[in-house]
């Protein structure tokens, strides 16, 4: 027996795991999902800056808490001139000290040291050190947050403009996901060794633990950013992660819950990497593809739940061939005589039987209709299905892979 040469193992392993995180993202999630008035979502590059995927990544949104990564990046800007020290102190004036929550609750004219306060603003997003550290930037907020806005068209942000340091809902205090992915993206370039800031689930003030708000980071490759919500913004995250050395910058604005945002990213993310993984191999499969929304979603609200199935992107590979120059034409290798989709392999000749069957009641469709067979090798019966062409048998093959089940394409 031989392995197909059409089984790219590779390709399906790298499917397997595809399919695993897209076939049942849950429907409360998505019944939960941004709905379209507040819902924006963009991810990119962060090495290129290309634009990996972007739905409605120019409308105006607010920024909710995500305001304070500028906050922060102008802060490290005063650090790298020398105009601050870590051991400096803030002090909470009383216009700080009456910042609505989420604050840190300190009484006017108390202190803290700038490290202190920065650590505070990531993980607790306390609007009342916000605005204790835009005053002492900046001689008062307003005049921090013109800073703000200046910087930010610096940057190339061409549509945000600030009005305080926490983001908190003031008139004219706006921005986009492409502007804030961009905010993400200078912040990893112009401060590469404070951007770990961004990766404290908790810190401690004055003997106190306090827990972050960003579930995100418990996920391996995921490492930093940050989390908003005013109920103008409904619920927003601004991440990154790295995977195979590939960096990305994904922001969801809109989100009805945290929930659902944090949900709705993590399959954004795993879509990006996806999409970047099997374009490395020389296919072209977009993130859209993998996240199987319609071109011009209605309502997340009202929105079915998503059904991404092994045999949606096998199709879509199948329309999406590497690239080839005029030299690497070939001719078609024919179909070999007999394909078999093995299933297993055991000691047992009962328990083979047995795992043929099980996989027909859970894929009557797919395997009902085909040839069963328990073949002896050596000192084990293998479980088979008999199959037409390699690209059923791929796509059958495809569909177990990615329930984590053992599966080969053998010809013989």
């Amino acid at each position: 027996m031989l392995l197909s040469s059409r089984l790219r193992p590779a390709l399906i392993m790298l499917l397997a795991a595809i399919v695993t995180t897209f076939v049942c993202l849950p429907a409360r999630a998505l019944a939960d999902s941004p709905v379209e008035e507040r819902f924006a979502a963009i991810v990119i590059d962060a090495q290129t800056g290309e634009t990996l995927f972007a739905r409605h990544a120019d409308a105006r949104r607010y920024p909710a808490s995500l305001t304070k990564v500028m906050t922060l990046y102008l802060a490290f800007d005063a650090l790298d001139a020398g105009r601050i020290k870590l051991a400096d102190p803030v002090v909470i004036s009383r216009r700080a000290a009456a910042r609505p929550p989420s604050r840190l609750g300190l009484r006017a004219g108390e202190r803290m040291s700038l490290r202190e306060a920065m650590d505070v603003l990531v993980v607790k997003s306390a609007n009342d050190v916000a605005t204790a550290l835009a005053e002492r930037l900046g001689g008062d907020e307003a005049a921090f947050a013109r800073a703000m806005t200046r910087k930010a068209k610096q940057l190339g942000l061409a549509h945000t403009q600030f009005r305080n340091a926490s983001g908190l809902p003031q008139a004219g205090h706006f921005s986009t996901a492409r502007d804030l992915a961009l905010l993400g993206r200078a912040f990893l370039r112009d401060h590469p060794d404070d951007y770990a800031i961004f990766d404290q689930e908790q810190t401690v003030f004055r003997g106190r633990l306090i827990r972050g708000h960003n579930r995100l980071l418990a996920r391996p490759g995921i490492d930093g950013f940050k989390t908003g919500f005013v109920n103008a913004s409904g619920y927003n995250l601004l991440t990154s992660g790295v995977r195979d050395g590939r960096r990305v910058i994904a922001v969801v604005l809109g989100g009805r819950s945290a929930r659902s945002r944090d949900a709705f990213m993590a399959k954004l993310l795993q879509a990006s990497f996806s999409s970047l993984a099997i374009r490395s191999a020389g296919f072209e499969l977009t993130v859209a593809d993998l996240m199987a929304e319609p071109a011009a979603p209605q309502s997340y609200a009202s929105a079915a739940p998503i059904q991404t199935s092994p045999l949606t992107i096998q199709a879509a590979l199948a329309q999406a061939e590497p690239a080839r120059s005029q030299g690497d034409a070939s001719p078609t290798a024919s179909e070999p005589s007999q394909l078999w989709v093995q299933v297993g392999a055991f000691r047992s000749k009962a328990r083979s039987q047995a795992r043929l069957a099980d996989i027909v009641k859970r894929h009557p469709r797919r395997f009902g209709p085909r040839p069963r067979d328990v073949a002896r090798i050596g000192g084990l019966f293998a479980a088979r299905f008999g199959a037409r062409s390699a690209k059923g048998a791929d796509a059958a093959c495809a569909l177990l892979t990615a329930e984590g089940e053992d599966c080969l394409v053998l010809t013989e």
